[in-house]
């Protein structure tokens, strides 16, 4: 705008201003009243001219069009240029690396060997050999019971068998030999020696049975009856557990069943344990899946020389079930929902060289804990977007940076 009609516009809007307060202060100066109409004074106020009004109006029209045209000048010539956003960013260059999925299981210690022991024959607790909780080896004696009548009854059989065997010897030899007595003697004094044998052999195995061996090396877990407590067979007496095999076992889901196999390693600790995760080994695999959990059952064996097992102690369990050599393994946290697929950010260039991110498909593969396997769509070298990639959309300028930084920049 030309500064002469700029300053011509100044000077009228001061004209204008001096004027508007003049009119003001003529129509609100109090005057003396009329003392026979009471009406104010103003009334005898009177407007400009015709000539007068028809300059002002010139002058106003003339004001506002310069004071329009000086302020559109003014806007044109302050105007800032526009500003083009960039996101920080970090990248990672991706290379090929091992990786593993792995099933998390909670198991039971149990012991192949864990049995009650009962009592063979009747009577009464003579004394506890051993306490609760004591180790025993196999063939050693756990509990006595009282065996005085038994004995009583092993010496009078014994002497029976002895005078009966005297007999048929003698009656053997008659009958056999000289031809003398008959043959119902003869057969009567074998039958007699029989019965009494047998009967002796028979006392013989209850007055052993009147002591519980153990079967096997073990822990006595469990003592039922008392000192001076009666008991009869099949009572039970003391329970012992194999205190060398322990196994843990766990119920897998049905989904893993083409992926455990026998022999496989097991990774194990205990909740109190304070050494390192223990390494089992599957022993066992169901050939049957339970209907009300959907699980088949594995039993894993423990290594052996451990004196914390304890049986149905809760143990940790983790499977491998799946170990690739080489894989493109990327965060979770930097895949993203989208069309009803996922992609990712990497870094580009656009026609001036300059750093921009390129939105890319990919096809997820297995996973675990925060870690995906990608199967399609990146390759090593790729150098995908990390951190700010939250921010992006296809094509947004990026300025990489090695540490965190504030995630948008202007260039």
């Amino acid at each position: 705008m030309n500064p002469i009609i700029c300053t011509l516009a100044i000077i009228i809007s001061d004209f204008m201003n001096k004027r508007h307060t003049n009119f003001r202060n003529t129509i609100t100066r109090k005057q003396p009243m009329n003392s026979s109409l009471r009406t104010p004074i103003m009334n005898e106020f009177r407007f400009p001219n015709p000539s007068t009004r028809w300059s002002m109006l010139l002058l106003l029209l003339l004001f506002s069009v310069s004071l329009h045209n000086c302020s559109s000048s003014e806007m044109e010539s302050s105007a800032p240029e526009e500003l083009t956003k960039m996101v920080n960013v970090e990248t990672e260059v991706l290379s090929p690396e091992p990786f593993n999925s792995f099933l998390r299981l909670v198991g039971t210690v149990e012991t192949s060997d864990d049995v009650q022991l009962s009592a063979e024959v009747s009577g009464r607790v003579l004394t506890h050999v051993v306490r609760e909780g004591q180790r025993v080896r196999k063939g050693q004696t756990i509990l006595r019971i009282d065996d005085a009548k038994l004995s009583q009854e092993v010496a009078r059989l014994e002497a029976m068998v002895a005078q009966s065997e005297t007999t048929w010897n003698r009656v053997q030899t008659l009958y056999e030999e000289e031809n003398i007595g008959s043959e119902i003697d003869y057969l009567t004094a074998k039958y007699a020696f029989d019965q009494n044998k047998s009967a002796l052999a028979s006392l013989l195995v209850d007055l052993e049975n009147t002591k519980i061996i153990a079967p096997f090396n073990g822990v006595v877990e469990t003592i039922f009856v008392e000192e001076g407590e009666m008991v009869a067979p099949g009572m039970p007496a003391i329970r012992l557990i194999g205190a060398e095999q322990f196994v843990i076992s766990a119920g897998v889901p049905a989904r893993y069943a083409n992926v455990v196999e026998l022999g496989d390693r097991v990774d194990v600790w205990f909740d109190t344990q304070v050494q390192d995760t223990l390494a089992g080994t599957i022993v066992y695999v169901a050939n049957s899946i339970d209907p009300s959990n959907r699980t088949f059952k594995i039993d894993i064996r423990l290594p052996s020389g451990q004196s914390y097992y304890k049986v149905d102690m809760i143990a940790n369990l983790r499977l491998n079930t799946l170990s690739l050599d080489q894989a493109v393994v990327v965060s979770e946290e930097f895949v993203y929902s989208k069309d009803d697929g996922y992609v990712m950010y990497v870094k580009g260039t656009n026609s001036e060289g300059k750093d921009i991110a390129r939105e890319r498909k990919v096809e997820l593969g297995p996973s675990f804990k925060t870690e995906v396997v990608i199967n399609q769509g990146l390759a090593p070298g790729d150098e995908i977007i990390t951190i700010g990639s939250a921010f992006l959309n296809d094509g947004v300028r990026i300025n990489v940076v090695n540490s965190t930084g504030p995630v948008l920049a202007f260039d």
